[in-house]
């Protein structure tokens, strides 16, 4: 615990000094900043044959979290959360990190546009992979599509941040965007912070 939490605090020291004179615009997470140059992270985007104790993060979400999952239960998702990297080529601790970005593992999370579930799947993502939306309340099913998607995006686009741009707010969108808000964007740099984290703990754990 205690490795984690100076991990976690060092990294967000990191992440935070990429963006000191950076001004923010607004609470969207889709606002953008205007620094003088885009900051690139060099995210990795595909899957990344790792040792994991599913048991300790299970219980560092659930701590910091307060999810209406029981640890265990979040333990048996994070084990089907690493087949379905593993499966469709998928960072782990990036599916992790967007899932604490767009629901902080909430099960019932519901936007107000109506994205439901852990990954905040929208009705038309849902209807695309052939499958109900009220079943996006289901963890295993969101975490699914969600991963699904998310692969689908990381092959479509050059790189992952793009690819994270379009799965928060579309594909047709993000093809439009230029570099300085593609890499600025505050959904970006919430998801690398998150991924920075998750990464520093694989890196306690591996001391």
């Amino acid at each position: 615990m205690k490795k984690f939490t100076i991990l976690s605090v060092l990294s967000l020291i990191i992440i935070s000094s990429f963006y000191i004179g950076t001004k923010f615009s607004g609470g969207n997470s889709s606002a953008v900043q205007t620094p003088e140059e885009p900051v690139k992270h060099d995210m990795v985007g595909y899957y990344l044959d790792e040792d994991k104790d599913y048991f300790q993060e299970a219980k560092e979400i659930q701590s910091i979290y307060k999810t209406n999952m029981s640890t265990s239960k979040i333990k048996h998702l994070l084990i089907y959360i690493d087949g379905m990297a593993k499966e469709y080529d998928v960072n782990y601790n990036l599916i992790k990190a967007v899932i604490t970005t767009e629901s902080s593992w909430n099960i019932k999370a519901r936007s107000r546009v109506k994205a439901l579930g852990l990954m905040q799947i929208m009705k038309a993502c849902a209807t695309d992979f052939k499958t109900p939306h009220s079943e996006m309340y289901d963890p295993y099913v969101n975490v699914t599509v969600g991963t699904m998607y998310l692969s689908k995006l990381l092959k479509q686009f050059p790189d992952v941040e793009t690819a994270l741009v379009a799965y928060n707010e579309g594909p047709r969108h993000a093809r439009k965007y230029k570099d300085e808000y593609i890499y600025n964007s505050n959904y970006v740099v919430k998801v690398t912070t998150h991924l920075m984290n998750y990464e520093a703990v694989d890196v306690a754990e591996n001391l």
